[in-house]
């Protein structure tokens, strides 16, 4: 057996890799858009979030000066930032601008509803949700969530506010969800409201704050829930949910926006013991107070905690500029570019079979080695017809 010496040809060698080249761009340049799981309910909802603030922002601007839209605080003109005057008529705690700005986004209505999602929830069931006036966008981005998986939130809402929230007494947080319930934007009122602020009797608020508050729960004929103290507001709120639901049991999840301390119990639970997103399990720690946050858990519902709208932003692929807020129902949220299986099965199945059928050829011309012509013979002059050839030795003249 004969092996032929040298190596596989560089001119085969350049051809495969051209034509490995040619594969990947193939591949990379016929990607697809695949629509996301729960395309549709997520579009719906980032949708209605968007409708629901152009509702609020027309509303805001058939208000008095003192509610009209502040162009430096909302670039984005939402409709849904307030004052900055930590002194102000609602403001019960210093806010943060741009989680503020976030959280205004119509897409954040989409990762809500994923979240959902995530909790197995179905059409039908009911949402316990807890929220202030802090979060005017994932306020109306949480019901428009739910609405759009066509369960049934029943929603119990601190007014108070921390600074760039729903912090006007003229445009508190039940004046924007009248607006974009009036709007058919959402089909959802709150089912109570609550003082909000420390103990969730707007401790460290003056008396005309607390009546504007007790006011704009009268004016939007919602039920007030208005406690001796927190722990008596938790257990009000356990009622209120528990009547309404038909029974606590029929709470499929609790979701709580902001940091509401009848529905987070404290702000260390708020801040750093429940992670922002999704909690399924109960896990036994240190809590100071058992709000209804808490409580909920425990008794093995999930709970969705919107807190850290930074964290919230970075994970899901959010903007962060405050002037550009995203489209609404657009973006990997809801279609995401991903290759096509089909080609790439092809080209790689394609691309194997031509490094096989090179290396079988190489490993032919290995075993047998490559045809070889015959040495030269020495070429024999015929003499013409009738001539004898000369003999050796003899000289031709």
């Amino acid at each position: 057996m004969r092996f032929r010496e040298g190596k596989v040809p560089a001119t085969t060698l350049a051809g495969l890799a051209l034509l490995s080249a040619l594969v990947y761009l193939a591949v990379e340049r016929f990607q697809v858009d695949v629509r996301e799981s729960g395309y549709k309910e997520k579009r719906a909802a980032s949708l209605a979030a968007r409708k629901g603030q152009d509702a609020i922002r027309a509303a805001r601007k058939r208000g008095s000066p003192a509610i009209q839209l502040n162009h430096d605080q909302d670039p984005a003109q939402t409709g849904l930032i307030g004052t900055d005057d930590q002194a102000g008529e609602l403001t019960t705690d210093k806010g943060y601008l741009r989680a503020k700005q976030i959280a205004t986004q119509p897409n954040l209505a989409a990762v809500i509803t994923g979240f959902l999602k995530e909790a197995k929830i179905q059409k039908g069931d009911i949402v316990a949700v807890g929220m202030t006036g802090s979060f005017p966008g994932a306020n109306l981005a949480t019901i428009c969530a739910i609405e759009a998986m066509e369960a049934r939130p029943l929603v119990i809402t601190s007014i108070g506010s921390s600074t760039f929230g729903a912090n006007q007494a003229e445009f508190t947080w039940l004046d924007m969800e009248k607006a974009a319930f009036d709007a058919g934007c959402i089909r959802t009122r709150s089912i109570a409201a609550s003082i909000g602020g420390d103990k969730d009797k707007g401790i460290g608020l003056n008396k005309s704050a607390i009546d504007q508050i007790r006011a704009a729960i009268a004016r939007n004929g919602i039920e007030k829930i208005e406690e001796k103290t927190l722990v008596d507001s938790i257990s009000r709120r356990m009622e209120v949910y528990t009547k309404a639901a038909g029974g606590i049991e029929n709470v499929k999840c609790y979701v709580n926006i902001g940091g509401g301390l009848a529905s987070v119990g404290s702000n260390l639970v708020g801040d750093k013991l429940i992670p922002t997103g999704l909690s399924k399990t109960w896990v036994q720690k240190n809590y100071p107070t058992y709000g209804v946050l808490l409580k909920m858990l425990k008794a093995g519902k999930p709970v969705i905690h919107l807190m850290d709208f930074r964290k919230i932003a970075d994970e899901h692929g959010l903007s962060t500029l405050p002037a550009s807020p995203g489209e609404a129902g657009e973006g990997p949220l809801f279609i995401s570019r991903k290759y096509n299986l089909v080609l790439v099965l092809g080209a790689l199945l394609g691309l194997i079979a031509t490094i096989i059928a090179v290396g079988l050829l190489d490993l032919r011309h290995a075993l047998f080695g490559r045809p070889t012509p015959s040495p030269a013979q020495p070429k024999v002059e015929v003499p013409p017809e009738g001539k004898n050839p000369p003999d050796a030795g003899e000289t031709v003249l």
